[in-house]
C-alpha cells in the first residue's frame, strides 16, 4: 500500500489505463496533425511550406520536456477555450493536446519530405493530367504512399508520448492527484525511495518496460516495412 493506504497493484492498473490512454490519444492527434501539415507544406510548396516549416521550426526550437511543462502549467491553470472546443482545467485532455502539439514537428518533417519527393513522380504528374483537384492527387495518390511511413513512425510516437506524459506528471504538470498515472506515482514514491522503495520502482518498471516494448515493436515495424521510414525517423529523433 502507498502512504495514504491504497493498494499499490489497483493504481498500476489504473495508472496504466490513463497513461496508455494519453499516450495512443497523444499519438494520433500527433499523427493527423504532422500528416495534414506535411502533405499541404510537401505538396503546395512556396510560401504554403515557408508558413509549416516556420511554424514547425518554432516548436522544434524548444526542447521537448521544457515546452511541455511551459504549455501545461500555462494550460493547468485556465484550461483551454478555443472556439466550442472547452478543456478545463486539469482535465486528461490538456495533456493529450499538449504532447501531440510538442510532437507533431517530429513526423510532419518526415512527412513532408516524403511528399516533396512524391509529388515529382510520374503517378502524381498523370493525375493531375487526368484534372484530378489537389484534394484528391493527395488523397487518392499520395497519402496511400505515405502509409509505410506512418505505420513506422506511429509506435515510436506512441512510445514518445507516453515517455513524456510521465514526464509531465512528475513534474505536476500532467495528471492530477488522486487520478494516478505512472508518472505521479512515481513522484509520490520518490519522498519514500529509502524505506519503501518499490512505490516509485513498480511504476518506473510498468514505464520503461511500456516503452521499450513499443520500441522495439516499431524498430520490427520498420525492417518489415519501410527503412526509409525507420532512417527518416533516427535522423529526426530528439
Amino acid at each position: 500500500a502507498d502512504r495514504n493506504g491504497r493498494d499499490v497493484m489497483v493504481r498500476l492498473l489504473y495508472g496504466a489505463r490513463n497513461s496508455l490512454l494519453i499516450g495512443i490519444a497523444a499519438a494520433l492527434l500527433t499523427t493527423l496533425l504532422a500528416t495534414l501539415v506535411g502533405l499541404l507544406a510537401g505538396f503546395y510548396g512556396r510560401w504554403v511550406d515557408a508558413v509549416a516549416r516556420s511554424a514547425l521550426d518554432v516548436i522544434w526550437a524548444f526542447p521537448v520536456v521544457l515546452l511541455g511543462v511551459a504549455l501545461g502549467t500555462a494550460l493547468a491553470l485556465g484550461g483551454l477555450t478555443v472556439g466550442p472546443i472547452d478543456l478545463a482545467a486539469g482535465s486528461i485532455a490538456i495533456s493529450i493536446a499538449v504532447i501531440a502539439v510538442v510532437y507533431v514537428p517530429y513526423m510532419a518533417r518526415p512527412i513532408r519530405g516524403e511528399v516533396l519527393a512524391l509529388r515529382e513522380r510520374d503517378f502524381v504528374a498523370a493525375a493531375r493530367a487526368q484534372g484530378a483537384s489537389a484534394t484528391r492527387t493527395m488523397a487518392g495518390e499520395l497519402l496511400p504512399n505515405l502509409a509505410p511511413t506512418i505505420v513506422v513512425l506511429a509506435p515510436l510516437m506512441v512510445a514518445n508520448a507516453i515517455l513524456l506524459e510521465a514526464a509531465l506528471s512528475f513534474l505536476g504538470v500532467g495528471v492530477v492527484p488522486p487520478d494516478p498515472s505512472w508518472g505521479n506515482m512515481i513522484d509520490a514514491g520518490v519522498e519514500r525511495l529509502v524505506t519503501a522503495p518499490h512505490l516509485a520502482i513498480a511504476p518506473g518498471l510498468m514505464l520503461v518496460l511500456s516503452v521499450l516494448a513499443l520500441n522495439v515493436f516499431g524498430d520490427g515495424v520498420r525492417d518489415a516495412l519501410d527503412r526509409r521510414g525507420g532512417a527518416a525517423w533516427e535522423a529526426e529523433r530528439p
